[in-house]
């Protein structure tokens, strides 16, 4: 599972990773059976209090996207128990959000379009 968080964003980090996990649900890229990673590693891996994870997953788990199996783990139940607004919204939401950093530096379009394409090709 490939999920990163930003501190430094003015999204709260619990918001970041929940919004990311869902998406690698709702999308189908976490499996429905996969078992997301132990709320110890993910939140060594990520520099995150164990609380934070274990909130995100307590979330999921109220949406009916993850069931919790206590010491057997976390297991992806499908996209199915929450409606989602299409991703379009999210990926909308974030191009206004780097829409306004850009804006705040600076920078010209054509040098945040060259940026985006290179996150592109590291993704």
């Amino acid at each position: 599972m490939i999920v990163q968080v930003d501190p430094g964003s003015p999204v709260p980090v619990f918001e970041q990773l929940r919004a990311q996990i869902e998406r690698l649900i709702v999308s189908g890229q976490l499996a429905v059976g996969s078992t997301l990673p132990p709320i110890r590693h993910l939140a060594t891996d990520l520099g995150l209090a164990r609380g934070t994870v274990n909130k995100v997953y307590e979330a999921l788990a109220r949406d009916g996207l993850v069931q919790t199996a206590g010491r057997h783990g976390t297991v992806v139940r499908g996209g199915s128990g929450r409606v989602r607004p299409p991703a379009r919204t999210d990926l909308d939401a974030a191009a206004d959000t780097l829409a306004l950093v850009a804006r705040q530096l600076g920078t010209p379009a054509a040098e945040v379009h060259e940026a985006v394409e290179r996150a592109l090709g590291r993704w």
